[in-house]
């Protein structure tokens, strides 16, 4: 069993340092849902996908109102039976307070919507308790925080890796009810197949992962990188200062497993950190800009060893595309295989500097200059570790992964604003 921790800080800074601090916890968990039919009289929809609700009963419920915006195809459902109607390319939405309440009464309820979710359903569940699921299927990786402000979390499944563990996609939104279904929908429509996601976040488009990897179980002897799980974040408008949108952060965390290592000893993961940054200039009037990215990522020294990291410092004024390669080398830190993943994303006006300080503690600032377009603009930067574990302990790793947005007067910063995510990891 894996664990998987989040917190969130945000910090306003005008010329002298910190005016206001917000904490707010975050975690990626797991959801699902189920029950009967009653099907529900539409508005004009943008779509076709067969969409489920379990736990609501009216129409004008706020869920059933916004999905009716996305979806012809909607039906809630008036029991756990009405499961049986989902097949492939189905979607299913969950109450989370019904669902609290019904599982306490019936001890049945979570192994059926477990089974919805292992068909690979991609699941949602909506207000209430969204983590109350994590902990019910066998083999996810799991995580827990308390306090956590979610508004909303899916859950897809994939698949399962020779030794049990299932490969799953999480999103989390902590913001903003109807911007939060809005997002799982699109999210959900993004896994109705039984691809295996890459290390972009949902609306990177500049970014894109090249390497070998397994996306499951195979009959080949030779090593290769196993995806594992995909857990993200989206910060949604929980990032304002004065009525104004200063961004929206959606950090993705994509994590694989080495396959036929030849080693009896150790076991090996990589980890792929996808920070991307919209700041309030790119879908409002509002000023702030992006201004710099610091990264740092600590494990247990006794137990967990960093053997590979990326990228390396470079400075860049065009577009230039970072390109890096993690994983292991025969005869390094004791490896019997060489298997690497390659990731690439692209940067402009920015520099990167690699901070890191030994094999227990790897970071990187990406310095971005907010009077460039790039500024203005949503970008991708995604920095990658290898976390080399003996096989009879577990991952315990730490990382902070601090995003800063800056207002301008003139050619002179005004302002600037720090949104940090906190990851934890342990287990595995």
């Amino acid at each position: 069993m894996i664990w998987f921790v989040f917190a969130c800080v945000f910090v306003l800074t005008r010329k002298i340092p910190m005016q206001t601090s917000l904490y707010t916890s975050l975690l990626v968990g797991l959801a699902l849902a189920a029950i009967l039919a009653g099907h529900v009289p539409l508005a004009a929809a943008q779509s076709t996908t067969p969409t489920y609700v379990l736990g609501v009963s009216s129409p004008l419920d706020p869920l059933v109102v916004d999905l009716q915006n996305r979806t012809s195809s909607l039906t809630i459902l008036s029991g756990v039976s009405g499961l049986s109607l989902l097949g492939p390319g189905s979607i299913l939405f969950i109450d989370g307070a019904w669902l609290q309440t019904v599982s306490s009464l019936d001890p049945t309820i979570l192994p059926l919507l477990d089974s919805t979710i292992l068909n690979g359903i991609p699941s949602i569940v909506v207000r209430g308790t969204p983590t109350i699921l994590q902990n019910s299927i066998s083999g996810l990786l799991k995580g827990a925080v308390p306090n956590l402000p979610l508004i909303a979390e899916g859950l897809k499944v994939f698949s399962t890796l020779p030794d049990g563990t299932r490969q799953g996609a999480a999103l989390q939104v902590i913001a903003g009810f109807d911007y939060a279904v809005n997002a799982e929908f699109t999210w959900a429509q993004q896994h109705l197949t039984n691809a295996i996601p890459s290390t972009l976040s949902p609306l990177s488009t500049i970014a894109k992962s090249a390497g070998h990897i397994l996306p499951g179980a195979t009959s080949s002897t030779a090593p290769s990188w196993a995806f594992v799980l995909q857990l993200t974040t989206d910060t949604g408008t929980q990032f304002q200062q004065g009525g104004q949108l200063m961004a929206e952060i959606i950090s993705t965390f994509t994590i694989f497993r080495l396959q036929n290592s030849g080693s009896s000893t150790f076991k090996w993961y990589n980890f792929f950190a996808n920070q991307t940054l919209i700041p309030g200039s790119a879908v409002s009037n509002s000023p702030w800009r992006n201004f710099s990215e610091n990264d740092t990522v600590s494990v247990n020294p006794g137990t967990n060893t960093i053997v590979s990291h990326g990228p390396g410092s470079l400075t860049t004024s065009g577009p230039t595309t970072v390109t890096y390669s993690i994983g292991v080398t025969a005869g390094a830190f004791a490896a019997a295989v060489t298997a690497n993943q390659t990731q690439t994303y692209m940067l402009k006006n920015t520099n990167v500097a690699d901070t890191s300080q030994s094999t227990s503690q790897v970071g990187w600032v990406h310095s971005i200059d907010p009077r460039s377009s790039s500024g203005k603009l949503p970008v991708s930067i995604i920095p990658g570790w290898t976390d080399q574990i003996p096989i009879n302990q577990g991952i315990d790793l730490h990382g902070t992964f601090t995003s800063t947005f800056a207002t301008l007067s003139g050619s002179s910063i005004s302002n600037t604003a720090s949104a940090g995510v906190s990851l934890a990891v342990s287990g595995g």
